[in-house]
């Protein structure tokens, strides 16, 4: 499967520096590979601070490949209710 990362509207800036977008993939990393992703928040949260990381300027190959695996593991379950 081919993921895209998309950019949020240019008004809707990232408030990561490539230096701190690190601390916020492991977080959401650590927090995705638990029960996160079915927790309190939804699925479509997760995304929206998946994407928002992504939108942080100068981010290197491998903090966007993290990035993009974040995003594959949000996608719901087939049958799910809830869209992309």
């Amino acid at each position: 499967m081919n993921t895209t990362i998309k950019k949020g509207p240019p008004d809707r800036e990232s408030p990561y520096t490539p230096l701190t977008a690190g601390d916020a993939i492991s977080h959401l990393e650590r927090i995705l590979s638990h029960d996160g992703v079915d927790s309190l928040f939804s699925r479509t949260y997760w995304r929206a601070r998946v994407q928002q990381v992504s939108a942080t300027q100068g981010l290197t190959p491998h903090q966007q490949a993290r990035l993009v695996k974040l995003l594959e593991s949000l996608h719901p379950p087939v049958g799910s209710a809830e869209s992309c």
